[in-house]
């Protein structure tokens, strides 16, 4: 009797410590499994929205890019790819295409090793990026210490305080970011970027800034783009001298060829292609920049909300410069109207015909039409 006890208290030992292990076993699964889901959710978090804006020249880019700019959240960059199209301006933008491409994907990684090469003087500091004081992220710490944030971003003040910022200092500021925003009107092929959006370390959305092609022409003959002109149209001229035609023409049909390739593109852009036009965003601002912001990932707070409204409805220009966004909207999208002659007009119309019609302009039909502004040649 005294043996069959004991034997039934090895056994009940026995019972308990098993039932410990396969608690603990338990205990230890779920553990981990609770860790792993945590840190997967803070990663994709953490993982930063890539924003692309796709437009052409003189269409209103930099505006846009700059509603993005005054964001909070927003680490932007001017036109990244400018600094390879002045390096390499006897080459076919067909060929830029690529550098363009793998320059932006190292971008939006923060990675500013592969722009280094393009910059002179290897890119020590950040002055020697074209039009860096644009960027409201690198005139404030941690990219610029010799800038105080509550003094507001005041681009003359960035460009003469952080001129002398390094450049690596660039990838410490963007990695402080939730949204990477760049714009660039050197893509003509969104062809070439589609390696990007099957890239696990991209959350990329395009952006695709659409003009009407008449007002893009009235606002070329007060903006020098000779080299950029040259550079559109190499292999296609034969001629050195680029007309301002042949380059619309040029361009008009790679802003079609860029929305087809999205509409074409299926599940890859699906929800990350969005088409605005540049009239649409200036009658109707607020409403146009929710819009975007949704599509971004991005709320619009009341200061911005101020800001976009007064840079819209302003009448006169309040600062001088390369950046000059306070002009009254309605007057802006109307102005092509009074520097155009008819005969002028009817050429751009017909050399940007297939534009005109997938984004809503209408052809002028008269003289009389043109000059009057109750005649409205938008859809």
């Amino acid at each position: 009797m005294e043996r069959f006890s004991n034997t039934m208290s090895i056994r009940t030992i026995y019972f308990f410590f098993l039932l410990l292990f396969i608690l603990f076993f338990l205990y230890q699964f779920l553990h981990i499994s609770h860790l792993s889901y945590n840190s997967s959710s803070c990663q994709r978090k953490e993982t930063p929205v890539h924003i692309l804006i796709i437009s052409s020249w003189r269409s209103g880019s930099s505006f846009v890019g700059q509603i993005f700019n005054h964001h909070d959240d927003v680490f932007y960059l001017f036109e990244p790819g400018h600094s390879i199209w002045m390096r390499f301006m006897h080459e076919s933008v067909e060929l830029l295409h690529y550098m363009v491409r793998d320059l932006l994907r190292s971008l939006f990684t923060c990675d500013v090793s592969s722009l280094k090469q393009y910059l002179p003087g290897g890119g020590q500091y950040i002055s020697s990026m074209g039009f860096f004081a644009e960027s409201r992220a690198l005139c404030f710490p941690p990219a610029c210490s010799a800038y105080i944030p509550s003094e507001g971003f005041d681009r003359h003040q960035c460009s003469h305080r952080c001129k002398n910022t390094t450049l690596d200092n660039v990838e410490k500021a963007c990695r402080t970011y939730s949204h990477i925003v760049m714009k660039t009107v050197r893509i003509l092929d969104l062809s070439v970027l589609l390696p990007l959006f099957r890239d696990p370390a991209l959350d990329l959305r395009i952006l695709h800034l659409v003009r009407d092609p008449r007002a893009v022409a009235s606002s070329r003959k007060y903006f020098s783009l000779t080299t950029e002109d040259l550079i559109v149209l190499k292999g296609n001229n034969n001629n050195k001298k680029a007309t301002t035609d042949e380059v619309m023409a040029k361009v008009c049909n790679a802003q079609v060829a860029i929305n087809q390739v999205a509409k074409a593109s299926g599940d890859t852009l699906n929800g990350r292609y969005m088409l605005i036009r540049y009239e649409d965003l200036v009658k109707e601002p607020i409403l146009n920049v929710k819009q975007i912001f949704a599509f971004a990932g991005l709320k619009l707070n009341d200061e911005l909300e101020r800001w976009v409204f007064n840079v819209t409805h302003a009448e006169a220009t309040q600062e001088k410069g390369f950046m000059t966004f306070s002009k009254k909207s309605s007057k802006v999208v109307q102005r092509w109207r009074t520097t155009l002659d008819f005969q002028k007009v009817k050429e751009i119309e017909s050399k940007c015909e297939a534009a005109m019609d997938l984004f809503g302009y209408l052809p002028v039909r008269s003289v009389n039409d043109l000059k009057n502004m109750s005649v409205d040649l938008i859809l």
